[in-house]
């Protein structure tokens, strides 16, 4: 029973060692592994360093000069996400908004002084560019902050001279307050919101590539004959092996996002720290199979290339991070349920960031350990069909 262990373990080393010296004679592929993926994740992680953006301009049409309107500006000012920057005509300010130097307009009406003094209502209009929803939506957070600080202590000084006393003008003001508590995210970074899913999305895009292009250039240069031989004919070592670098590679990457992420960056994980470990294997599992049956399926690199820019290109827009998966067509979100990566930025977001359990990792843990299976399989079977198609090989 022992002996066939030897030809196993020589077929393994044989087809490990080929891979290693092909990935050595291809410096972009080697490439491919290390630097280039490194320094994207670098990159995007530096882009949303910032986490808040700040001093976004507005625009101010001062209409009133008076001391409570220069007030107003001052607040604005001293807002950390506002720079305000005044204008002496409605038409400056609506150019500066159409060239992109602004916004927002925010227009102080003429006796705001005057009107506040005497305990009137008025308006003070926001107008803001809503072409940049993430721009102007805490630019409008933050105008209506420094509105509502302004308008309480205007209210609360007028009941003080009517007579009422600061706790019971308080009280008057603000009958029924909001306790608004953010979770998980306290300060609304944009590191875990947008960097940290980033990162995982170049990653998905980079390991479905990686077996993509080391499978794809066996087929197009027909070398079909001498791998298979080099695995002594059996096509689930040919492709394991084949396999085996580019998943060493990208856990070890995954195992830098973590440690940038968690422990220079000071996001680290909260949740279940095994559903987290076993979900990161699956995923770079899951994008190995995705590319194996991709290049399996289309027999061209170039096919392969362009399908695989397809799938994994849009993949990031249809997860949910940036527009809600629930609010999506039907049809969308089948398509979204169909990706690996939607399934493991949940994890992500609900182990890593917000501190959820192993038992509510149960479903994306299915998800990914079914990616894995269902299309290494596939990809498996039809791999193993083209090898014993010599007219199939040699396709651009």
């Amino acid at each position: 029973m022992p002996a066939p262990a030897a030809p196993a373990a020589s077929a393994w080393s044989a087809s490990l060692a080929r891979e290693w010296a092909r990935l050595r004679a291809d410096r972009w592929d080697l490439a491919m592994l290390g630097w280039i993926p490194l320094a994207l994740y670098f990159l995007t992680w530096w882009i949303f360093s910032a986490g808040i953006a700040r001093d976004l301009p507005l625009a101010v049409r001062d209409l009133d000069q008076s001391a409570q309107s220069r007030s107003l500006v001052r607040m604005l000012d001293q807002s950390p996400g506002l720079r305000p920057l005044p204008v002496a005509s409605d038409a400056e300010a609506l150019a500066a908004l159409r060239a992109g130097e602004v916004f927002g307009i925010v227009s102080i009406p003429a006796r705001m002084g005057e009107r506040l003094l005497r305990g009137e209502a008025l308006g003070l209009q926001w107008a803001y560019n809503a072409q940049y929803p993430s721009h102007t939506g805490a630019m409008t957070r933050d105008v209506r902050a420094v509105v509502a600080t302004m308008s309480a202590g205007a209210e609360l000084q007028g009941r003080a001279r009517r007579g009422a006393g600061p706790v019971q003008a308080a009280q008057q003001v603000e009958p029924v307050a909001t306790r608004a508590v953010a979770l998980f995210n306290e300060n609304g970074s944009m590191v875990p919101a947008l960097a940290l899913p980033a990162v995982w999305s170049l990653l998905h895009i980079c390991a479905t590539l990686a077996a993509l292009t080391a499978i794809g250039r066996e087929l197009r240069a027909a070398s079909v004959p001498d791998w298979l031989a080099t695995a002594q004919g059996r096509p689930s070592v040919a492709l394991l092996s084949k396999l085996a670098i580019p998943a060493v590679v990208f856990l070890l990457h995954a195992v830098l996002v973590v440690a940038g992420f968690g422990a220079l960056l000071g996001w680290p994980v909260l949740g279940s720290i095994p559903a987290m470990t076993l979900g990161t294997v699956l995923f770079v599992a899951a994008c190995l199979a995705l590319g194996t049956c991709i290049v399996a399926f289309s027999g061209s690199l170039r096919s392969a290339l362009s399908a695989c820019a397809f799938v994994t290109a849009p993949a990031f827009a249809f997860s949910g991070q940036g527009f809600p998966t629930l609010a999506m067509p039907a049809a969308a979100r089948l398509w979204a349920e169909a990706l690996p990566l939607t399934h493991f930025l949940g994890l992500v977001n609900n182990t890593w960031l917000a501190g959820a359990p192993l038992r509510f990792s149960a479903g994306a843990l299915a998800a990914l350990a079914g990616f894995s299976a269902v299309l290494g399989a596939a990809g498996y079977l039809r791999l193993a069909a083209r090898m014993r198609q010599p007219d199939s090989w040699g396709k651009t």
